[in-house]
């Protein structure tokens, strides 16, 4: 659940949708809507720092 958190899986979500928009073309709409807000997720969060031991 951690990975969530995190603004590379957003990222990575986001090309997925893009990839799965050339296998189902009739639901590119939904893809790019599931994309683009992937996307700007990806590019508020920010990422987190490893914890000093």
């Amino acid at each position: 659940m951690d990975r969530l958190k995190e603004p590379s899986t957003w990222a990575g979500l986001g090309i997925l949708a893009q990839v799965l928009k050339g296998f189902f073309p009739a639901y590119a709409l939904v893809l790019d809507g599931a994309s683009a807000a992937a996307g700007a997720l990806a590019g508020v969060m920010t990422e987190n720092k490893p914890k000093a031991q």
